[in-house]
């Protein structure tokens, strides 16, 4: 059967239900509404909250890409006016230099400077031919740079998002854990574009959101963390059913579903340890082998915010309720009609595109149109209310040309 015609079936398929023993109990060793730290993630997990904890964006590791606990020195951007890339090459040169040193006088340990020492000890552990050499790599040789302020501004951010998107995913069975994933994938940032197209907390790309959302000139729903969160649960309802596992379902979020499938019928497995071990897929790189990893570090900081942070304050949940437009209608008529306050309409309406917002699109027929409520405002009633005031000032002769 076609690979496409596939995909087509399981999206026709409903999400998991919380009914499915496939979503209940422990999967992989992880329970239904739990992700442990496996012991073969734990130096990947470690490192990641360390890069999203304890280092800023002036800050940064020089580590080994395979060995991701070798770390060989912390890199201070902000106290050289000299170009970061530089100082990062240069840094990267120094411990290839360290490296190769190491290679060569491993025999004769005596004979090494207290960089090589450290170096020759930190790698004692490691079963490699030529360890020291191959680590000299230009590929295995890597900066990743502090993360702690994205990191706190989208654990502030997501107080906004974070109880409707858990009650879009228990909802649909799957566990509300994933919906820290946005933390790996923007750090909740609205406004987040990649340079390859990808848009949203979420990120997705044109062509997968097409599957589930709209994405055109007036309406792009990635942008909108609440519909994006209903694609994300069929995208990775999709991942589970076809890969058997959260591990890699989560992986496949971001290599892709088909790739990690021809992974597991290479390796034979379907274990994400067995994979990351047998796997070198050209692009099963640093990003696909430390998704599953860096999503564990970052459930266990947003869990526990305070052990790492102290108090945070987060956003206020967002109070709304939707109503399904009956006709297309320019935007600042719409505001006119009900005295809303158009910047409150933007952070609640964040899938209308500028071109609606400054009236050269109009916001379309059927568009699920938020507006804010409190907690205890009944919204059956309130879509009523709203129905009924639009059908009479839209028919009204008095109304505003």
């Amino acid at each position: 059967m076609p690979s496409n015609l596939i995909l087509f079936l399981l999206l026709l398929m409903p999400p998991l239900s919380l009914a499915d023993s496939s979503a209940q109990g422990a999967v992989d060793g992880m329970s239904k509404w739990g992700f442990p730290i496996p012991a073969i993630l734990k130096k990947n997990v470690d490192f990641w909250i360390r890069v999203n904890s304890q280092y800023s964006i002036h800050q940064g590791l020089v580590h080994d890409s395979e060995n991701i606990d070798h770390v060989y020195s912390v890199l201070d951007l902000s106290k050289s006016k000299r170009n970061s890339n530089h100082l990062i090459a240069v840094e990267k040169l120094k411990w290839k230099r360290v490296l190769l040193a190491v290679h060569a006088k491993q025999g004769h340990p005596e004979k090494m400077n207290s960089d090589e020492k450290r170096i020759f000890e930190m790698f004692k552990d490691t079963e490699e031919p030529n360890k020291f050499l191959n680590a000299a790599h230009r590929k295995r040789l890597r900066f990743q740079l502090g993360q702690k302020e994205q990191f706190l501004n989208g654990l502030r951010q997501s107080g906004k998002y974070m109880k409707k998107m858990e009650e879009v995913f228990a909802r649909a069975g799957l566990p509300i854990e994933l919906t820290r994933l946005p933390f790996v994938e923007s750090s909740f940032n609205l406004r987040a574009r990649s340079k390859v197209g990808a848009s949203g907390i979420w990120q997705f790309m044109k062509s997968t959101a097409r599957l589930f959302l709209r994405v055109d000139t007036v309406v792009d729903e990635r942008n909108d963390p609440i519909r994006a969160s209903e694609a994300a649960v069929r995208l990775l309802t999709v991942n589970y059913r076809s890969l058997g596992n959260w591990p890699l379902a989560v992986t496949a979020y971001n290599h892709g579903r088909k790739g990690l499938m021809r992974a597991v019928r290479r390796v034979g497995s379907d274990q994400w340890g067995d994979l990351v071990e047998g796997y070198s897929g050209r692009s099963f790189g640093f990003a696909s082998r430390n998704f599953f990893p860096e999503l564990l570090a970052l459930i266990e900081l947003e869990k526990n915010s305070a052990k790492y942070f102290g108090d945070l304050e987060r956003a206020a949940p967002l109070y709304f309720y939707e109503v399904s437009l009956p006709i297309k209608i320019d935007l600042k008529r719409l505001i006119q009609w009900f005295e809303l306050n158009s910047q409150e309409v933007r952070e609640l309406n964040p899938g209308l595109s500028e071109a609606v917002f400054r009236g050269a699109e109009p916001v379309p027929a059927g568009y699920r149109f938020r507006l804010r409520r409190r907690a205890e405002d009944s919204e059956e009633t309130l879509v009523k209310a709203f129905l009924s005031k639009f059908d009479s000032a839209s028919n009204s002769p008095l109304k505003s040309p």
